[in-house]
């Protein structure tokens, strides 16, 4: 293989199914590109796609996606499965294998090689707006069990894994969407606490995901994922890790200039440059650093040497006949149903019987309710849902705070919290229920009558949250996080 094919192979640009042109990523493919990582699409689009790609291409192309919380999270028809923090909350590490297993028998299915999971950071930073849920826990022996767990369900069927955020996205307000997070531990903080399970989960990774952090400690002028410092000096020669290294997504508004920033990253010991908005341009950058002498052939061959372990990795499955039925199929989707009253965890266990007569109301409540499906099973089970506050014996109040990219904000902005604060003024009991962040018990567990945490805003979570407040369901989820009274 030519240079400039080698060097094209450490590019991996995005597919998002709906907005990019597979005669666009065809090009990409006969320009010499590693991979590609895929967003959206239904079950047949990405398997088309994939076949089409792959097949025009002279390496093996290598398949990755975002699929933290199951192929379901991007592609219609298939299994959305519950968060980290909800599997967490069971206290049963084989729910976790389970949802690497299930990630992994529907992504080989589509031909998906390589799942962006798991997440390794730490939940320690309440005001977080882009981990939180996709965290296990904010402690690391937890946060290191399930993540084994997760990652030898997805190698059970040679589905790679990417062990996220190095050196630890977890203690941080800002989301690396949008702005540059800066982390100011100490060296000795971090290696005592956020970066112990990257340093646990070493053997069982396949790669190691950089994020754009400034980690003062180590680099006060790179981000770590731009750092020689941080990808050589730790990653490589503390840790004595070869496997592959990858940037997060160049794209991302943490960093400046993507294609400088793609130089500068290759330079600091990356492998994989992932998903440029303009993956030409650097391409004839790293060329033309090729050319100055910025970069050399044996800096370019051990990057590849690492893209072909992975591709010797996944080559068993590439090969084997692909059982589409498993996408969504239900089996897996009653394991989501089955496991949900496990997850759902008492904040604070109300004393009182749950009155027939509920006020249902949801924070910020859009023109449809989210909680839908839940408000739906508590008439089912008999509870009479009123119009006013001042005809019901209860208030159920329901908060769906989730991490979402580039929204830069997480829990309860203001206006929730007046709302929440004028029905605490009257004399009802109050029932909190948080579909989603934990977090948002902060400041209220010692004021409100009864919390529960689902951690999750799937369908089967409503149904067995409405069920346990019935008493007919016995959540017995225990809170992985700590909560601030």
């Amino acid at each position: 293989m030519d240079s400039a094919k080698k060097i094209a192979r450490l590019i991996y640009p995005h597919f998002r199914f709906g907005e990019s042109k597979v005669e666009e990523a065809l090009k990409l493919v006969n320009l010499g590109v590693g991979g590609f990582c895929l967003y959206g699409g239904t079950k047949d689009e990405v398997v088309d796609t994939v076949r089409t790609l792959r097949s025009a291409s002279d390496h093996p192309l290598i398949f990755a996606a975002d699929y933290e919380n199951g192929v379901g999270q991007w592609v219609e028809g298939a299994t959305k499965l519950p968060t980290n923090m909800a599997v967490a909350a069971s206290g049963d590490a084989e729910l976790a294998r389970r949802k690497g297993e299930i990630t992994a028998v529907e992504s080989d299915a589509l031909g998906v090689d390589w799942v962006f999971a798991p997440v390794a950071d730490m939940a320690d930073n309440h005001s977080n707006p882009i981990v939180n849920l996709r965290a296990f826990s904010d402690e690391p022996e937890k946060v290191i069990t399930f993540s084994k767990s997760y990652m030898s369900g997805l190698k059970s069927f040679n589905v790679l894994n990417s062990v996220k955020h190095f050196p630890g996205h977890g203690d941080t307000s800002t989301d690396s969407h949008l702005n540059l997070p800066e982390i100011r531990k100490t060296a000795e903080e971090l290696e005592s606490f956020e970066m112990v399970p990257f340093k646990s989960l070493m053997e069982s990774a396949d790669s190691f995901m950089v994020g754009h952090l400034m980690m003062n400690a180590f680099d006060d002028k790179n981000p770590a994922s731009l750092s020689k410092n941080i990808i050589t000096g730790i990653i490589r020669n503390r840790f004595n890790y070869d496997g592959v290294v990858i940037t997060d997504a160049l794209m991302m508004k943490a960093i400046k200039d993507e294609t400088e920033s793609g130089v500068r990253a290759f330079i600091a010991g990356a492998d994989i440059l992932l998903y440029p908005e303009d993956p030409y341009r650097l391409y004839f950058a790293l060329n033309d650093a090729k050319n100055r002498g910025i970069i050399n052939e044996e800096m370019i061959d051990k990057a590849v040497k690492r893209q072909d372990l992975l591709v010797s990795k996944r080559r068993v499955s590439s090969y084997r006949t692909k059982d589409f039925s498993v996408v969504g199929c239900a089996e897996h989707k009653n394991f989501v149903a089955d496991i949900s009253s496990k997850c759902i965890s008492w904040v604070k266990k109300t004393k009182l019987p749950i009155a027939d007569k509920v006020f249902y109301m949801e924070t910020l409540k859009e023109e449809n309710y989210k909680g839908e499906v839940f408000l739906n099973e508590l008439k089912n089970l008999g509870f009479e849902i009123k119009s006013g506050i001042n005809d019901a014996d209860v208030v159920v109040i329901a908060s769906f705070s989730k991490p979402k990219a580039f929204s830069g904000n997480i829990n309860l902005n203001k206006k929730e919290k007046e709302e929440i604060e004028s029905v605490l003024k009257t004399s009802k009991p109050v029932i909190f229920v948080s579909f989603g962040s934990p977090f948002v018990f902060d400041g209220y567990v010692k004021r409100i009558n009864g919390g529960i945490c689902c951690f999750s805003d799937l369908e089967e979570f409503q149904i067995s949250c409405a069920r346990g407040l019935k008493g007919v369901a016995d959540l017995c989820g225990v809170m992985p996080v700590k909560i601030y009274e």
